[in-house]
């Protein structure tokens, strides 16, 4: 019986990089090429343009809550799907507000990561009410952003609060803050009704 699979498989890492466009134009032509005559991973490119129309469906049924990069970004975008963008830089207190058309928010976290590998982030209502937790997020050597998307649904519940994001990492078995940000979200706004 002979071993039938594929010696160099694309895996799912590069089926998604591939969907999400965070490949060179020399790789995408190699993963093209190479899933004309391999079906297994021709199989994999499928599965993973499924997850890749299924990303934007969730941002649009506001089920999207995690990290992601900027060629996903641009994939949803693509799709059509309404993002905003906040940039958190430690400079201040950042307003911020969710529009009715508004699918998906995305936080632009800058930090100097030197050193770390992974971090957990941390969003709470001034109150400390924990709104969300995004833990073990694995860092690039070189990083200083981190992209964390949030659907703009799950947004326009806050009532206009202040909300902090708090970046922390393990050290030594306890945790040790990086950084922490202040939004000041000013609640859900309909232009429609700004305009009347």
């Amino acid at each position: 019986m002979s071993d039938t699979r594929c010696p160099e498989p694309i895996g799912l890492a590069g089926a998604v990089d591939y969907w999400a466009g965070d490949l060179s134009g020399t790789e995408e032509d190699r993963i093209e090429a190479h899933t004309f005559a391999c079906a297994d991973c021709a199989r994999e490119l499928a599965a993973a343009g499924v997850l890749a129309g299924g990303v934007a469906a969730a941002a649009r049924e506001g089920r999207l809550h995690g990290v992601v990069t900027d060629a996903i970004l641009n994939r949803l975008a693509a799709d059509g799907v309404r993002i905003r963008t906040f940039t958190l830089d430690g400079a201040g207190i950042v307003p911020c507000a969710v529009w009715a058309d508004d699918e998906l928010v995305v936080s632009r976290i800058r930090a100097d990561f030197t050193g770390i590998d992974a971090v957990t982030l941390v969003t709470r209502q001034a109150s400390g009410e924990e709104i969300g937790r995004v833990p073990d997020i694995t860092l690039r050597p070189g990083q200083r952003e981190i992209l964390h998307a949030v659907s703009a649904a799950q947004l326009r519940t806050l009532p206009a609060t202040q909300v902090v994001v708090s970046v922390t990492t393990q050290v030594a078995g306890s945790e040790r803050p990086l950084a922490e940000y202040t939004l000041e979200h000013g609640g859900a706004f309909d232009r429609r009704a700004a305009d009347r």
